[in-house]
């Protein structure tokens, strides 16, 4: 467990846990110079600027981030659509980009990232698996170009922008209940909803884990069921992209019993993280949500999994274990270049062109 804790309270906070023989570390002696250091100043001060271009040397506002999806769209017409989605609690566009040949027996892969929009790693990692996919689309494998891909930058615009002016450890939307705001949106998905009580997530509008007063109460969740469900393309692949971890995990999330196809799920998993070893000989583990981490109901991949019959469904928590949520900027392009590898990885062992679809091994 992570405990973030006021400098003043630093000393209270370690007396109590000495007194009750609880054993810690200090893992970021002190965040403010971390943060002010990611931005190049006080993230608070940050103004956004729609002359920024994705270069993928830093972490972007949202609107630059939507006006690189506008530009890959007027650069690639044949390829790429932008479109919005949706609209979030707060009235913010949801925009979602889709890469597709216009085959008509493509199936569907499904990447989002910033559910949780402090982890900024996630959206910069999938704006450029998405510049990698249209830049190269012709030297890329037919177990690439045979798919459609809908890709999600920005699941949680509202928090996004918060992050980046208000709170950067900010995790749920901005919905307001009462006098509490906020829904961890990643709690909010209908399959397994409110399982295991307050250990899979909350009822309390105040707690970071809050679940919603009802399954897709939230428009951010909403506007993914409705594109999923109803969009006519066959899924074949989900991935939502988290941090921090190093891990790949997969349903189930709200219990401890595996999902029918744990076997396939994990051998897929494993091709991913083989390839990410090969790239950076960085190694991420492989299992179920509750196997690597905790109980987690009303998860994205749970519903993608069970209700939307995603098979190949995979939340991948990306770095960095040193800096948590504060990944620094020059790490972005070796983080994201060996998840490109992984997800090209999975694409063929979908489709079964990989050598290794029958004995994908992970990394020692």
């Amino acid at each position: 467990m992570d405990v973030m804790v006021e400098g003043p309270r630093s000393a209270q906070v370690a007396g109590m846990l000495h007194e009750r023989d609880i054993p810690y570390s200090i893992a970021i002696g002190d965040v403010d110079p971390m943060i002010a250091r990611e931005q190049g100043n006080s993230f608070k001060k940050q103004k956004s600027n729609l002359n920024c271009k994705m270069d993928w040397k830093g972490y972007y506002r949202l609107d630059v981030i939507y006006s690189f999806m506008d530009d890959l769209a007027a650069s690639y017409p044949y390829l790429c659509t932008v479109c919005v989605i949706g609209h979030s609690a707060e009235g913010r566009e949801i925009k979602m980009l889709k890469i597709s040949n216009g085959g008509s027996d493509n199936e569907g892969v499904w990447i989002d990232g910033s559910i949780h929009p402090r982890e900024w790693i996630s959206t910069a990692v999938v704006t450029y698996l998405a510049d990698h996919l249209v830049r190269n689309y012709h030297q890329l494998p037919e177990s690439v170009t045979n798919k459609d891909w809908y890709i999600l930058p920005v699941l949680n615009p509202d928090g996004y922008e918060y992050t980046h002016t208000h709170d950067r450890m900010w995790r749920k939307n901005r919905a307001r209940y009462g006098e509490c705001v906020g829904v961890d949106l990643n709690r909010n998905f209908s399959y397994g909803w409110g399982e295991k009580g307050e250990e899979g997530s909350s009822e309390d509008p105040g707690n970071i884990f809050f679940r919603g007063p009802e399954p897709f109460s939230e428009p951010e969740t909403a506007a993914v069921k409705r594109v999923i469900l109803e969009s006519g393309t066959n899924f074949k692949v989900f991935l939502s992209l988290h941090s921090y971890g190093e891990v790949i995990i997969f349903p189930w999330g709200y219990t401890g019993d595996p999902c029918p196809d744990y076997v396939r799920l994990l051998e897929g998993g494993t091709c991913i993280a083989k390839a990410i070893y090969d790239t950076s000989k960085r190694t991420y583990k492989v299992g179920s949500t509750k196997d690597l981490m905790y109980y987690a109901a009303g998860t994205s991949t749970d519903w993608s999994y069970a209700v939307a019959s995603i098979p190949y469904s995979y939340m991948i928590e990306l770095r960095g274990k040193e800096h948590r949520f504060l990944l620094p900027k020059e790490d972005i392009v070796s983080t994201a270049t060996e998840v490109v590898t992984g997800v090209l990885r999975l694409m063929d062992y979908v489709d079964g062109k990989h050598p290794e679809t029958q004995s994908c091994v992970c990394p020692k």
